[in-house]
């Protein structure tokens, strides 16, 4: 009988265990999908649960700049090294709330992301450093219903006085990712803490820092400077390179001189092949010191259709045969601040031109 108690006592305790570690994996059911099959392999399919409580939040704040949408696709090319496209879907933040992300940017929370009252960094006293939060979410599939695997956050700073104002003066770079350093080992410590994210927090975190981009400077140099992957305790963290750069700049010729002289070509070509005023603007995004992509705009002044083929013609021309270097490019094109037509080229591909209309 003792035998026969004992072996139900155990029992119990087995189950009870079991019950134990499945509360702690979250699984969730919808039928919300899309796949990203006309995309390349970098891009996640995505899964949809609810609308992210920062949604509103954040284009508020990057709406109108080119951080949004380097910030949400950066975050995904960083998690791809750690979660992997092939088995992951993506979905937005389903854990950080408004209410304590708001927290996090006040100075006086106790999960506080800003520097403490009395703080000084690079003789700016009392700065308001962090703005954003984002997190994107991480989950395998198995028949219908989603496993959650992994989350990673972006730390958005951008220094401002200590009345959350534009500083008159750039705060340098090393200022900027030391405080980079210290944010994140505070987040992962919340996220380990935090009721929040209770299903999180024995799971693996991507953790990175984004620096905005200072308007008082540009209107494109928004980029990530910073990771931390942690899988059972706070990782070693990284710094990283990316950069997105206008054409045509002096960084653009201090970071890539032969494709910022063979995009000088183009656009020279350009003005020259016009009737009446063009221009040519690109914008590209640099990963450890290699392009990656650009996206050119061209603003014609055309008052026939022959016109409009021709100058896209030249266009296609141009990025099919100038750049030595292959990466994606994609050229809209304009006339009377009208979208025309459209030029693509993927990497490895022939040039692609398409007219709307």
């Amino acid at each position: 009988m003792k035998r026969i108690i004992c072996v139900c006592m155990a029992f119990l305790l087995l189950l009870t265990g079991c019950q134990s570690s499945q509360d702690t994996v979250e699984e969730e059911t919808t039928n919300n999908t899309a796949s990203m099959e006309s995309f390349d392999d970098t891009y996640y399919n995505i899964v949809k649960f609810e609308d992210s409580e920062l949604r509103e939040d954040f284009y508020l704040d990057y709406g109108a700049t080119s951080d949004f949408s380097s910030i949400g696709r950066g975050l995904q090319i960083l998690s791809s090294q750690y979660f992997s496209t092939s088995d992951h879907y993506m979905s937005e933040g389903q854990y950080l709330k408004l209410a304590l992300k708001q927290e996090m940017v006040k100075r006086d929370s106790d999960y506080s992301l800003q520097p403490a009252a009395g703080t000084k960094i690079a003789n700016v006293s009392d700065p308001t450093m962090v703005q954003q939060i984002q997190e994107q979410d991480f989950w395998e599939k198995s028949g219908d219903k989603y496993t959650l695997k992994g989350a990673s956050f972006v730390i958005v700073l951008d220094p401002r006085d200590k009345n959350n104002a534009r500083l008159k003066t750039q705060m340098d770079d090393q200022s900027i990712l030391n405080y980079g350093y210290e944010c994140s080992e505070k987040l992962y410590e919340i996220i380990q803490s935090h009721e929040d994210f209770e299903k999180l927090k024995n799971l693996p975190v991507l953790i990175t820092v984004y620096q905005a981009t200072d308007l008082t400077e540009s209107t494109v140099d928004g980029n990530y400077i910073l990771k931390t992957y942690c899988d059972g305790s706070y990782g070693n963290s990284e710094e990283v390179n990316f950069e997105t750069v206008l054409f045509s700049s002096t960084r653009a010729e201090e970071l890539d001189a032969t494709t910022s002289n063979e995009f000088d070509i183009i656009k020279s070509n350009l003005k020259d092949a016009a009737t009446e005023a063009a221009g040519l603007v690109g914008t590209a995004r640099y990963q450890n010191g290699e392009i990656q992509s650009m996206v050119m705009e061209a603003h014609l002044n055309v008052k026939t259709a022959t016109e409009l083929m021709y100058l896209s013609s030249i266009l296609a021309n141009g990025v099919d045969t100038r750049f030595s270097s292959d990466f994606d490019i994609k050229v809209l094109i304009y006339s009377q601040d009208e979208l025309q037509a459209i030029v693509i080229k993927d990497r490895g591909q022939d040039v692609k031109s398409y007219y709307l209309y």
